[in-house]
């Protein structure tokens, strides 16, 4: 078998048995704020990762298809645009959220985490530290401006440093509100857009000097993310290229942009 087989089956293995580790500590019940619980989604995605990693090169394939435009972005550019779009407020209920911070690595799984406060509305004394844990996925192109853009998926949220919420809550209605909140701001998380240009269209100038002449001509692209790979802190995005027909450049390209 391959080196680069055996080291990616060795960090599967490595993680998988954290993960049964973090999975018999969550069977105990009631934790006090889901903290196991929240390391359970981060592993679980970052075993989800590597397995898929392990399993492509079991078959002998390269990590991204070797005709694609391979892209990396850092993790530190993408928790930068986030924290740009910092805070986040919202209402859930009686509850007041806002989301101040944010933490991104990208190994094994695009993983992302969103910290702020928890405030009881009719309440303002009553707070708690809250921390969203979550990933980038749905990592696509977007057609209107031709650049990558990703969503937040709300995995897990936990409820800490309590002020007077042990008196005004249980713990596991703490687990619920959480629940709750989870769900209900997952929807409203702002879409990532990551400023990398990708071209869906070469345009062909007309050529009207000279004995011979041509007319301008617009070749669209069929531009799409095929795969996407978090590791080492950078996440690498896989495009796929496709050439389309010829078109009269002053043809104006079709809805969707590029196809």
């Amino acid at each position: 078998m391959a080196t680069g087989a055996l080291t990616a089956r060795r960090a599967w293995a490595c993680a998988a048995a954290a993960g049964s580790l973090v999975l018999a500590g969550c069977d105990r019940g009631y934790d006090g704020g889901g903290d196991l619980r929240a390391q359970r989604v981060v592993i679980e995605r970052e075993v989800e990762g590597l397995r898929a990693m392990v399993q492509r090169l079991e078959r002998g394939e390269p990590m991204l298809p070797p005709n694609d435009v391979a892209v990396g972005v850092d993790e530190a550019l993408v928790r930068d645009l986030i924290v740009a779009q910092l805070p986040f407020d919202t209402d859930v209920e009686r509850f007041h959220v806002q989301l101040t911070g944010a933490d991104v690595q990208f190994r094994g799984s695009p993983t992302v985490q969103l910290q702020g406060r928890l405030q009881v509305r009719e309440q303002p004394d009553l707070t708690a530290a809250v921390t969203l844990f979550g990933a980038l996925e749905q990592v696509r192109i977007d057609r209107a401006s031709s650049t990558l853009e990703a969503t937040v998926a709300a995995d897990h949220l936990t409820i800490a440093e309590a002020t007077g919420f042990a008196q005004y809550l249980s713990g596991a209605t703490i687990d619920e509100v959480a629940r709750l909140v989870r769900l209900e701001i997952g929807a409203k998380l702002p879409t990532i857009r990551i400023p990398v240009k990708v071209q869906q269209a070469i345009a062909f100038p007309a050529v009207t000097d000279g004995p011979v002449r041509i007319d301008g001509a617009r070749m669209p692209l069929d531009v799409v993310v095929s795969q996407v790979v978090a590791a080492r802190g950078r996440l690498w995005v896989s495009v796929s290229v496709a050439p389309g027909a010829f078109a009269p450049l002053d043809t104006p390209p079709a809805a969707g942009g590029g196809r």
